[in-house]
This record gives structure tokens, C-alpha cells and sequence, in this order.
């Protein structure tokens, strides 16, 4: 089969398309056959390294010492299942499903084999695999951020980083869950962002957010960028400064309320560009470049 693999970690001439070995499954697993693989922000971090100095030693103990351990990249993306073990019970064959795999990669390939116990649920007929791939990374991490447990109805709330994946999707759960929200990008990705549901537009680079005369619930950083301190003057007495910084929990039933919301068109994937799986270093030098507006996806099969 054909994949992307990579031996050392670097920039996009460290990516490569070869054929290997198609995945057998054990009686745990099951067999995808993938149709679309996400390139996102958690794929640049893991394969570049790119992380602050002192987090470096710790990603390689994890992901292998010079290189990925796994050598098949991609750790999101979506398929269907073509074969099940004996001992799968959750899943039959046809099921349409998107994944994360965040420790074993393996995604951006033509076969991917995962445990039944996997973070991966069944998508709905009516949504395509290349709406449903950035699912597992760019909405789940927002949903993290942005639910029913951390907005209120009429809750004021700014993002910063808005038309990036996971704040695109962070825009749309916060409207979901009934708050009124300010966000902040490039004015030339104003119009896709109003599009998703954006009451209130700010240029980051003319404009200092902080320096707003509102006063917020939350104020969400979905790109890393800002710090609690700058965001002190604009939170209300009890609010809260959330930020892709912290961890964030990866839940196959996040995954279902999520494939839900998408099926109902409560929320979209605001797509940037969708890109073959020959087109895998451009596609990955969108990403890396930072500029990419919403998700980047390989279309693996059509």
C-alpha cells in the first residue's frame, strides 16, 4: 500500500510517498480503509519538533529518539472498515468512521489498523470523509474548550486564532451552546468566519483585542499565542482564560456528539484546501507555513 513515512524529524523533505506493507489485524482491530487523512498543527508539532526546547527531550522519549517510532504518519483522518477482528463487537463492515491516533500514527496511508478501543466513531451518510477527518483533532480540541459545561446562555467570549481549525469549530460550539462571540483573526479571513457564525470581527494586526471596552467570560487563545496577562482587563470578575496550551482529553463520545453536531449542519469544517495524496508535501507545507484558514485534508481515495 501507499503511504507517507518519515525517518527523522525535520521539515517537509523529511516526508516521503512509499509502498509498504499493508497492516494485518489482530482480533482486537479492525481494518480501515482510509479516504481521508487531516494534516494538522498536532502532525507539524510531532514531525518537526516543534515544541519549546525544554518539551524536545520529552517528544522524542515518547515518539522515538531521532525519528517517529512509527514511521507511517498522520494521526487523524476517516475511512471505512473493510475487515474486523473476532473479537470486535462495536463495529461491523461498511461502517463509516473518523479516528485520532495520536501515539501510533499510521493515518495518512492507504490502510490503517486500530483497536476497537481506539478514540473513533461512526459517521453519519449524508457527511463527506473530508468534512469528518479534521473532526478528531481540530473539533474534539475545541470541544474541550467550548461545551455546555463551560458556556452559559448569552455568554460573552473571545477567540483568538478564529479561523484556525480549532478555533473555526470553537467559533461554531460556542454559538451552539447560545454565547455571543468576538472573533479574532486576519481581516482577510473576516468573510469565512462571519460566514460560520462570528458576531463581532477583530484585525489582530490593527487592532489590540485587549484593549476592548467589553468585558468577556472567556477568553479562548486556539493558536498559543496570547497569555492570561494580556486578557486580565477585558475578563469579567469571574472569567475564565482558556488556551490550547493546557492539555486536552481525546473521548470517543466527544467524537459522537461532535460526528452529530456535524451531521445536523450545526456545525461546518470550514475547509481551506483539500489536496491529493501526491500533493502530501504541499499539503503539509500549508500547514507549516501557519497561515491556513480552517483544516487541510489529503484525499486518500475519491
Amino acid at each position: 500500500m501507499k503511504a507517507i513515512v518519515q525517518y527523522k524529524y525535520g521539515d517537509t523533505n523529511t516526508l516521503y510517498l512509499k509502498d509498504v506493507v499493508k497492516p494485518k489485524i489482530k482480533n482486537n482491530e479492525i481494518l480501515i480503509e482510509v479516504y481521508a487523512a487531516n494534516v494538522s498543527s498536532g502532525d507539524m508539532r510531532i514531525n518537526t519538533l516543534d515544541v519549546p526546547f525544554i518539551l524536545k527531550p520529552l517528544l522524542r522519549l515518547v515518539f522515538g529518539i531521532k525519528g517517529p517510532r512509527r514511521k507511517v504518519r498522520g494521526i487523524s483522518g476517516s475511512g471505512k472498515v473493510i475487515e474486523i477482528g473476532s473479537e470486535v463487537t462495536k463495529y461491523t463492515i461498511g461502517d463509516r468512521v473518523n479516528y485520532i491516533n495520536s501515539m501510533g500514527a499510521g493515518c495518512l496511508a492507504e490502510f490503517v489498523a486500530l483497536k476497537e478501543s481506539s478514540v473513533m466513531a461512526k459517521i453519519a451518510d449524508n457527511v463527506t470523509y473530508t468534512d469528518a477527518a479534521p473532526i478528531s483533532f481540530g473539533a474534539m480540541t475545541a470541544y474541550h474548550f467550548m461545551n455546555e459545561s463551560t458556556i452559559e446562555k448569552g455568554s460573552n467570549v473571545v477567540i483568538y486564532g478564529a479561523s484556525g481549525s480549532v478555533g473555526s469549530y470553537a467559533l461554531q460550539l460556542a454559538k451552539h451552546f447560545n454565547a455571543s462571540v468576538t472573533a479574532v483573526s486576519s481581516k482577510k479571513n473576516h468573510e469565512a468566519i462571519k460566514a460560520i457564525g462570528a458576531d463581532i470581527l477583530i484585525d489582530y494586526k490593527t487592532e489590540d483585542f485587549s484593549e476592548s471596552k467589553e468585558k468577556y467570560d472567556i477568553v479562548f487563545d486556539a493558536v498559543g499565542k496570547i497569555s492570561k496577562k494580556q486578557s486580565m482587563k477585558i475578563l469579567k470578575e469571574n472569567g475564565k482564560f482558556l488556551s490550547v496550551k493546557s492539555l486536552t482529553k481525546e473521548l470517543t463520545s466527544r467524537m459522537v456528539i461532535l460526528n452529530e453536531l456535524l451531521s445536523e449542519g450545526k456545525i461546518v469544517t470550514l475547509m481551506d484546501k483539500i489536496y491529493s495524496l501526491e500533493e502530501f508535501k504541499e499539503a503539509h507545507k500549508h500547514v507549516y507555513g501557519l497561515h491556513k484558514v480552517g483544516n487541510v485534508v489529503i484525499e486518500v481515495k475519491k
